[in-house]
């Protein structure tokens, strides 16, 4: 197989595995509870990784500066917007959750420029960034919040689900990146420590419910080899063929899949403002990631 022909796979299943990763989220917490949820597919995606890590013999990351900022990564870049998709998972439809995660790529821009100092905001980019969160903003429907159809603490969950991910991927260009470390052990160490830091939260906030179905076993194995193990090592190599502003384009197809596969699933009904919405949020990333630098 040619490496262009890969690296189409890989992003088709990079694309797939994460949007129905909204729907698997929502399955599996109808029987645990959010703080579980994460904890499996943690420590699910933890074994997968590591067992790839095994066969392909690569290597941990070493040093305690490696580890120091891997630690920050996981805790606000993975455990923590996985805690808030999987709590917004008990409250609002898994296609309404697609559609908010298509502002990540909004969010990275914004938290690069504002807050990490790393891009320059051009004309192009503040377009984008201004379309985007109107995007958003329709798709909360403001003007409908006293009757809403969908909870708002579920849809503000999902919000700064985006703008920690957001976090995550300008925090690992400026303080992972230039460390050179191999993609996949970051990758098997961030979900590692995230089994640890959602365990150590279970004194706290507790254990929950537990009862379990195939369908709520399967959705986590799924979520944890295929959208949170495997679909990392595909991203990765996406970014290393087309370069990552070309791999973040996989938003479009995660939103789709995700709408699709809540309304063959669920029978969720996409409404006007969330179509409206969905539309000037990928707008807004393809201003955005287009733009000249």
């Amino acid at each position: 197989m040619s490496d262009s022909r890969r690296t189409v796979l890989y992003f088709l299943g990079t694309g797939v595995s994460w949007g129905l990763g909204f729907m698997f989220i929502r399955i599996a917490v109808a029987g645990v509870s959010p703080l579980m949820f994460v904890f499996a597919r943690a420590c699910i995606a933890t074994i997968a990784l590591g067992a790839v890590m095994a066969v392909t013999r690569r290597h941990w990351p070493v040093g305690w500066v490696a580890w120091r900022r891997i630690v920050v990564l996981s805790v606000f870049g993975m455990a923590i917007p996985f805690l808030l998709y999987a709590w917004a998972g008990q409250r609002i439809p898994s296609g309404l959750s697609g559609i908010y995660n298509a502002a990540v790529p909004i969010a990275t821009v914004l938290i690069s420029v504002l807050a990490m100092r790393q891009e320059r905001l051009g004309p192009r980019k503040l377009l984008g960034i201004v379309l985007g969160g109107l995007g958003v903003l329709i798709v909360l429907e403001p003007w409908n919040l006293m009757g809403a159809k969908f909870d708002l603490p579920g849809q503000i969950a999902c919000i700064f689900a985006v703008l920690f991910l957001g976090f995550a991927f300008s925090y690992t260009k400026r303080a992972i990146t230039p460390l050179g470390l191999d993609p996949i052990g970051v990758a098997a160490a961030q979900t590692l420590v995230t089994a640890v830091f959602t365990a150590a939260l279970t004194p706290f906030l507790g254990i929950g419910s537990i009862e379990l179905s195939w369908p709520i076993v399967l959705s986590m194995l799924a979520v944890g080899v295929l959208s949170t193990g495997f679909a990392y090592i595909w991203n990765f190599g996406v970014i290393a063929s087309w370069g990552a502003a070309s791999a973040s384009m996989v938003t479009y197809l995660v939103t789709v899949v995700a709408v699709v596969a809540g309304m063959l699933v669920f029978g969720e009904m996409l409404t006007i403002p969330q179509l409206v919405g969905a539309v000037a949020v990928l707008a807004g990333v393809a201003l955005g990631i287009t733009a000249k630098r």
